[in-house]
C-alpha cells in the first residue's frame, strides 16, 4: 500500500506538527537561519512521522527519519526501512511512504513560467511530447511527474525530462487543489490512500481522504 498526505497553510501546520518531531529534530530546526527553511523542515518531518504512525499504529519513537548522502529522506518504521519522499513549496507540503521499490512526490503551483514555451519545445521528444504551451494542467502533470521520477531514481531532472514519456504515462497519481498540481510516482503499481491534512481550532490535526485506488 502507498500512503500519501498533503496540506496547505504550512506555518499553521508547522506549529501543530512540532509535537511529532524528535528532540534532535527540534534542535535541527533551530540550526537553520531561514525561517522558511525551518518551517519546511518541521512540516516535512512532522507530517511524514504523523502519517507513518497513523497508518501503522505505532508510537512516534518507532519512526526514524534520517538523511541520505544525496539529501533524500530515509524512513524506518519499527526498524524496517520503507521508501518515502517529501516535497514542499512556500505554502504547501506533501509526503508519502509505502511498500514499493522506490518513490517520489512533487508539488508545484500551476502558473505560467517565463521559459515555458522553451521547455515544451526542448523536451518535446521526451516528457513534453504533445503538450501545448498554454495547457498548464498537462504541463504541470508532466513536470511534477518528471520531478517525482527523478527523486525515485535519485537521478537528474534534465535527464528525466529527455526520457520517453510513454513508459511513465500510467505511473503517476495526480491531485489538483488550490491551483497546485500534486504528483506521486512509485516504481511498482500499488493501491494508494491519499489524505488532505489541516489543523483545527484546538491545534490538532484533522484529515480527509481525497483519493483511494485499488
Amino acid at each position: 500500500m502507498l500512503y500519501i498526505a498533503h496540506g496547505f497553510a504550512i506555518e499553521q501546520l508547522a506549529e501543530t506538527l512540532t509535537q511529532w518531531l524528535t528532540p534532535a529534530e527540534r534542535t535541527q530546526v533551530q540550526s537553520y537561519t531561514s525561517q522558511a527553511r525551518q518551517v519546511q523542515y518541521q512540516v516535512g518531518r512532522g507530517l511524514l512521522r504523523w502519517l507513518a504512525c497513523r497508518v501503522n499504529d505505532v508510537a512516534p519513537d518507532a519512526v526514524a527519519i534520517s538523511r541520505q548522502s544525496n539529501g533524500a529522506p530515509c524512513l524506518t518504521i519499527a526498524n524496517v526501512e520503507v521508501a518515502c519522499s517529501i516535497s514542499h513549496k512556500t505554502d504547501a507540503v506533501m509526503v508519502a511512504f509505502g511498500d514499493v521499490e522506490a518513490l517520489g512526490v512533487d508539488i508545484e503551483l500551476m502558473q505560467a513560467r517565463k521559459r515555458q514555451a522553451e521547455l515544451v519545445n526542448e523536451f518535446s521528444d521526451g516528457f513534453m511530447q504533445h503538450v501545448k504551451v498554454e495547457d498548464l494542467k498537462t504541463f504541470y502533470q508532466r513536470w511534477t511527474l518528471a520531478e517525482a521520477v527523478t527523486k525515485a531514481q535519485q537521478g537528474k531532472l534534465l535527464a528525466t525530462l529527455r526520457e520517453a514519456f510513454g513508459s511513465y504515462a500510467e505511473s503517476g497519481l495526480f491531485h489538483t487543489e488550490q491551483q497546485h498540481m500534486l504528483c506521486c510516482y512509485s516504481v511498482s503499481p500499488t493501491a494508494a490512500q491519499w489524505w488532505r491534512v489541516t489543523t483545527t481550532a484546538t491545534q490538532t490535526l484533522a484529515s480527509e481522504l481525497v483519493l483511494e485506488t485499488n
